[in-house]
């Protein structure tokens, strides 16, 4: 959660996904006086105060006109101010006790392998554990939500952010938050929920651009990536995921590479322990940065501590990009190049999305698991290799506008439920019933998240054309 405008110097920030967006990154709060106000206030020489409107909704637009109040000598008596209830923690409604049995057991025996390992952490426990397949979930109330949602939705993992993704600056963490963040990592044996630095991997604000050759800009940029790392040092958060950024036409991809590792040797010196995660992108042959491998392997040589940095494979930009996922053969491909060019060891994370637009279409079009162009078959191929084993395997995946909590986590709790199911088949048995499961999964998908009916022709189209660039990449926004 999470989806998706990594270059704010050139364009509006879009929603990606809802679902994986935190219902507590609103705008910040702006107050407007109408203009009908200001028009009496001036008239009658006297001062207004404005009432300011706020919402609790991560997509909601913030600096909305309100009414303005002019004040009179005959003003009502004021009401008593009213005092702030403790809210409750954790919430009932994701306390720990309501939380199912974690999906991915009996854990699945991954088949032996003499390809060079991953990037993972290292563990935090010897005992065998299954993938660490999550969702991208929601911080409403704090950073520590997100550990109660990921239990909620028997996940073994998570992705989230760590403030706002479409602001520049947040408040400060809370001590009382950092300090309940830190004790549900712990393991359930010290009464936390078992879910360590190896399980999390954080994404980065959206308006972060590196590569942007713009002296301020980046400034700005790097400011705002440090924040976001110095959050996950506070939290205990090993694995920072973010966009390395776009050159916005204004430089070429070499110079580009050589600010996004300015950024990245800096933050090393500065910020201790954390590992920074390069994500994929998915806009080939554009001005974004690293939709191929050699691109991310050329930041990579840039980097001074090469300890601290690994890469982010978004299943869906790949797909977009050109590396074809869809068979075991173009699988094992694909995670060949990417082995020879960049190299396993920087292997870091994966997020999980199938793609509602064709191979090599430069779209990063996220669709539900086996639902789009890539299948249930190329996922399967995923969990089944071992090369996955121990690091963040995050779902980034539709679920349904403005939807309540709940109904985000049935969507994730059901595609993780599955992608343990077709693991744990043997390739007779996947033949025989890839279709049926396939079927099922759509029906169950389309309960919780139906598709939406295509638009009309005429002015309704028109009006739903723009309405629905909101689905449309970050990547084409980069540009």
């Amino acid at each position: 959660m999470p989806p998706r405008r990594s270059t704010a110097s050139v364009i509006d920030t879009k929603r990606e996904r809802s679902s994986s967006s935190s219902l507590s990154d609103a705008p910040p709060t702006i107050t407007k006086t109408t203009s009908k106000a200001k028009a009496k206030s001036k008239s009658n020489g006297t001062k207004t105060a404005v009432k300011s409107k706020t919402t609790d909704a991560d997509d909601a637009i913030a600096g909305d006109d309100v009414e303005a109040k002019t004040e009179t000598e005959a003003e009502p008596p004021k009401k008593k101010a009213r005092v702030a209830k403790a809210k409750i923690w954790p919430p009932p409604e994701l306390a720990p006790e309501s939380h199912p049995a974690r999906h991915g057991y009996p854990i699945f025996t991954l088949p032996s392998t003499s390809k060079a390992s991953n990037g993972a952490l290292p563990p935090s426990t010897t005992e065998a554990r299954p993938m660490l397949l999550g969702a991208h979930v929601s911080i409403a109330g704090g950073p520590a939500g997100a550990l109660l949602r990921a239990g909620k939705a028997g996940a073994n993992g998570l992705a989230m952010f760590t403030k706002s993704q479409r602001q520049w600056k947040s408040n400060p963490f809370e001590p009382e938050a950092i300090e309940r963040f830190r004790n549900l990592m712990k393991s359930k044996e010290e009464g936390g929920l078992g879910y360590p630095p190896e399980s999390i991997l954080v994404h980065g604000s959206y308006l972060i651009n590196l590569g942007n050759p713009d002296e301020s800009k980046w400034n700005t940029s790097y400011e705002c990536f440090k924040d976001d790392i110095y959050r996950c040092h506070q939290l205990g958060i090993k694995l920072y995921n973010w966009h390395p950024g776009s050159t916005v036409g204004a430089c070429t991809k070499q110079e580009s590479f050589a600010s996004i590792a300015k950024a990245i040797n800096r933050v090393h010196k500065e910020v201790p322990e954390v590992v920074t995660v390069i994500e994929n992108m998915a806009n080939a042959g554009s001005n974004i940065v690293g939709t191929a491998f050699p691109e991310l392997a050329a930041i990579i040589g840039l980097v001074e501590d090469k300890t601290r940095v690994r890469v982010c494979l978004d299943t869906c930009h790949l797909f977009a990009a050109g590396y074809d996922l869809r068979t075991p053969e173009a699988y094992a491909e694909t995670m060949r190049k990417f082995d020879e060019e960049v190299g396993n060891g920087y292997l870091g994370g994966i997020h999980l999305n199938d793609s509602k637009a064709d191979l090599a279409g430069n779209k990063d079009l996220h669709e539900n698991i086996g639902l789009g162009k890539i299948g249930l078959t190329g996922f399967r191929c995923l969990m089944r290799d071992p090369l996955m084993s121990g690091i963040p395997l995050v779902l980034e995946t539709p679920a349904p506008e403005k939807a309540l909590e709940v109904g985000d986590l049935a969507i994730w709790m059901k595609e993780i439920k599955l992608l343990y199911e077709i693991q744990a088949m043997d390739d007779k048995d996947w033949i025989l019933k890839k279709v049926e499961i396939e079927d099922r999964w759509r029906k169950e998908r389309d309960s919780i998240n139906p598709p939406k009916e295509k638009a009309p022709k005429g002015k309704a189209a028109s009006k739903n054309k723009k309405k629905g660039k909101k689905e449309e990449s970050e990547d084409d926004d980069d540009e």
